[in-house]
């Protein structure tokens, strides 16, 4: 980490020179899986404004009114995607905190986008401006050479505790302390992960959504994938922290702890103030919204707002009943994280469910007239590819909108990276010299193919085949005659000629996989899925005529 005596001796940095400016800096979206496996897919990735950076935004904007801070923090949020490049972005946070002698730089850092987000940050003077990183990264491993400060955890007690005593001879002490890591004069702190419950009692709105307002290129709104996009003006929102569950390729509850629920006369207050913004819908963006627990009443508020809403849930509390209810209420999208069709990977995955709850859900919200989004994996330790493609039949089986597959990641902190730390020497390297707390992805030791700069765990399967694998799920998934009926079903008008370029670049892929495929299998079922599409249906013909029409 940078000594906070760059700061401290440098003459031009000062906590006690009046309000402090924070930039909030919303970094790394650029940087997806999908986009380092095939740069075709980047124009489909989401793009929306960093929850937590908006929260803390909030949180001191109310430590001010409650005095807990001395001074009025001033805020400006800066987007990348509102940017042309990384030094432009850079120069923009600098020519906006010079007028302040207490500058802060806040970002969200994530592991995909560690070294963009070092190159970016290299562009400010660390003897003028204190950068502060938080997120699930950070938590997991603080050790971060090019930053001053890092929040393990919620931020919100340890940002407060900056704003109050930065450089002072009291810095780093007492509980609000923590969660900071830091050194100053050589000497390191390293915090411990702090859980943060404000969600429960931070007054309406919890997020401030004020400061995206004037994001021109993108007019304060969230841009979902066509395939989660619900209504016409469409704003993130989260009303519970971390997860129930303890699933093991997972690291939310790492970072949040147990499960908070916002109170839902709270919540009411936060969606009366994202309506004055001209919004018609929510995405939540909760682990699993189902969990909260006011949810028959926070189903009833929906119901009085009569908005549009998506979220995110489980299946083993998915009943006909429920489904129809949350349709009642206005949902017409959810993401459910069925992640196998296969129990022993369940199993393995620490899901808490089964293959039958898994069906039950998802036939359950398609009857109901919800669109049924699933979270698939493949790449278990136990997997072959024969395992694979009996599991894909069975998932072709069933009435989803849209499959979301993924291969197994040892994310850093998770269940998933001791289990393969164990059987893989080489994860050492993520590290320096092997520590634990300073690891990052390595894609020159590991490649760029998913999972990015991370190796897979599956024992009869490599990397390269895994992605081969990959790529046919979504070629047989989405080049298929039934899919036509789901795709306009639960597409909006506006994202329906999106949601065809996807289906074209599947069969664009398609193409490609049956001339580079390695394994027999995937090649054969490839060709033979070209051939069904040439032979039987004039699939896009069919599609785009509709589009048209539309």
């Amino acid at each position: 980490m940078l000594d906070l005596s760059l700061l401290r001796d440098s003459g031009t940095f000062s906590i006690d020179g009046g309000s402090p400016r924070l930039a909030l800096v919303h970094h790394g979206f650029r940087t997806t899986q999908l986009g380092a496996t095939d740069k075709r897919q980047d124009k489909y990735a989401a793009r929306y404004a960093s929850l937590g950076l908006l929260n803390l935004a909030r949180s001191a904007q109310v430590d001010f009114e409650r005095g807990r801070i001395p001074f009025q923090p001033e805020i400006q949020y800066f987007d990348e995607d509102n940017f042309t490049d990384d030094v432009e972005l850079a120069k923009a946070i600098s020519d906006w905190l010079r007028p302040s002698k207490a500058r802060f730089v806040l970002v969200s850092l994530y592991s995909l986008a560690f070294e963009r987000t070092k190159n970016m940050l290299s562009n400010l003077n660390p003897e003028e401006v204190c950068i502060m990183v938080g997120g699930a990264h950070p938590t997991v491993a603080p050790e971060i050479d090019f930053v001053h400060l890092v929040a393990r955890g919620e931020g919100g007690n340890a940002l407060r505790h900056v704003l109050r005593l930065f450089l002072h001879p009291e810095f780093g002490m007492g509980n609000e302390a923590r969660g900071l890591c830091f050194m100053l004069d050589g000497k390191v702190q390293m915090g411990e992960v702090v859980f943060d419950k404000s969600l429960e009692d931070i007054p309406s709105p919890a997020f401030s959504y004020e400061l995206i307002q004037n994001d021109t290129s993108f007019a304060g709104q969230s841009r979902e994938r066509w395939w989660k996009a619900v209504g016409e003006s469409q704003q993130i929102y989260i009303c519970t922290q971390s997860c129930r569950a303890r699933c093991t390729f997972c690291s939310t509850y790492l970072i949040h702890g147990k499960l908070v629920s916002r109170p839902v006369e709270l919540i009411a207050g936060d969606i009366e103030h994202l309506l004055t913004f001209g919004h018609d819908s929510i995405q939540f963006h909760d682990d699993d919204l189902l969990q909260h627990e006011n949810l028959h009443e926070l189903l009833d508020l929906l119901l009085e707002f009569n908005i549009a809403w998506t979220c995110n849930a489980r299946s083993e509390v998915i009943t006909p009943a429920l489904a129809r209810r949350m349709y009642d209420a206005g949902c017409k999208k959810v993401f459910l994280g069925v992640e196998s069709l296969d129990q022993r990977s369940l199993n393995y995955y620490n899901k808490a469910t089964t293959v039958e709850m898994n069906i039950n859900a998802v036939n359950a919200l398609n009857s109901s007239g919800i669109g049924v989004i699933c979270g698939y994996i493949i790449g278990a330790p136990h997997d072959t590819v024969e395992s694979i493609l009996a599991d894909l039949d069975r998932v072709l089986a069933l009435p989803i909108y849209f499959l979301a597959t993924a291969i197994l990641t040892p994310d850093i902190g998770t269940v998933e990276y001791r289990r393969a730390l164990r059987r893989i020497p080489l994860l050492q390297e993520l590290g320096n010299d092997g520590t634990k707390m300073n690891i990052r992805p390595r894609p020159e030791i590991f490649g760029t193919s998913a999972p990015y700069g991370l190796p897979t765990v599956a024992e009869a399967i490599s990397k390269e085949e895994l992605n081969e694998l990959y790529a046919l799920i979504n070629c047989e998934f989405f080049l298929r005659k039934e899919y036509i009926n789901r795709v306009i079903k639960y597409t909006s008008n506006d994202r329906l000629n999106e949601a065809l370029s996807w289906c074209s670049l599947q069969k664009l892929k398609a193409e490609e996989l049956a001339e580079s495929a390695t394994l027999a299998s995937v090649q054969e079922r490839t060709v033979q899925l070209l051939q069904k599409i040439d032979a039987d249906y004039p699939y896009y013909g069919v599609l785009s005529e509709f589009a048209e029409a539309r």
